[in-house]
């Protein structure tokens, strides 16, 4: 069964929504998936989302703000930079691993971390560091790109 989600810009000088960037119609645990993501990219555009809701247990709604560089002196530029540098589109949705080298971030496999349902994809977005062969990273930040099907998640190597 689908349920409408609908993304809002929300203007906080104004404090009140905008305008309606898209409304579709998603599964329950899609729903879940993009709620937990930092932020979402409509038409190449990176929104961060700022908060979300349900109403009556049917509409539910993402507010999002446009991504600012600025607020992230660390990795603002960065993110946005790869969002644009790596475009491969997948016909389902799939997760992209990226790694910060220091000043980029840049494709990395982690090939026993492949979620093939929302439900797993879900467990990898509320976990903030991976494991993987013996190896910790830290979610820095998560997008869901809509165009290309994609969750990018972007990580460093974590020293713990």
């Amino acid at each position: 069964m689908n349920n409408v989600l609908t993304y809002l810009e929300w203007s906080e000088p104004d404090l009140r929504v905008v305008r309606t960037i898209t409304e579709a119609a998603v599964t329950r645990d899609d729903i879940f998936v993009r709620k937990l993501v930092n932020a979402t990219v409509f038409r190449n555009a990176l929104f961060e989302h700022t908060a979300n809701e349900c109403e009556d247990g049917k509409r539910h709604h993402i507010y999002a703000k446009p991504f600012n560089k600025f607020d992230d002196a660390v990795y603002g530029q960065a993110i946005q930079n790869a969002l644009h540098e790596y475009v491969t589109v997948s016909p389902y949705m799939e997760v992209e691993y990226l790694l910060w080298n220091g000043y980029r971030f840049n494709p990395c496999a982690l090939p026993l971390l492949q979620p093939a349902s929302p439900l797993e994809f879900a467990q990898l977005l509320l976990d903030h560091y991976i494991v993987s062969e013996q190896k910790t990273y830290e979610t820095v930040y998560t997008v869901y790109d809509m165009d290309r099907s994609k969750i990018v998640v972007f990580l460093k190597g974590a020293n713990l």
